[in-house]
């Protein structure tokens, strides 16, 4: 027998005792409402605040206008096709939420009056 033997097997019982302590303790449990406080608290942190929102849209917006017309540009495009490609995109973008509050405003007509 090697010295490695006795405190491996000196070791292995104590693994086996605390094994068998584990298993024989009582199952924990959460309490009953646990999850939808946990998704509460988790939607809570990971609102960013509007100004925060707005502020990092703006400046990926900003940063994105700047690096395609540097790409444009780049490429040979005049400027006044290059400030054609970005102000269109943003007009529409813009023009969207406005035409959508005019169509929800219109008087519905129901079928019965066609």
């Amino acid at each position: 027998m090697t010295e490695m033997e006795p405190r491996e097997d000196a070791l292995q019982s104590e693994m086996d005792r605390l094994l068998r302590r584990s298993m024989a303790a009582p199952i924990p449990s959460l309490p009953p409402e646990f999850d939808q406080r946990w998704m509460n608290e988790v939607r809570r942190r990971s609102q960013p605040s509007n100004r925060y929102r707005r502020n990092l849209l703006t400046g990926y917006g900003l940063a994105s206008v700047v690096a395609s017309a540097v790409v444009m540009r780049g490429q040979g495009i005049n400027w006044g096709t290059t400030a054609v490609m970005i102000l269109a995109p943003l007009a529409l973008a813009a023009a969207i939420p406005w035409a959508w509050r005019i169509v929800q405003k219109a008087p519905r007509q129901s079928v019965n009056q066609i």
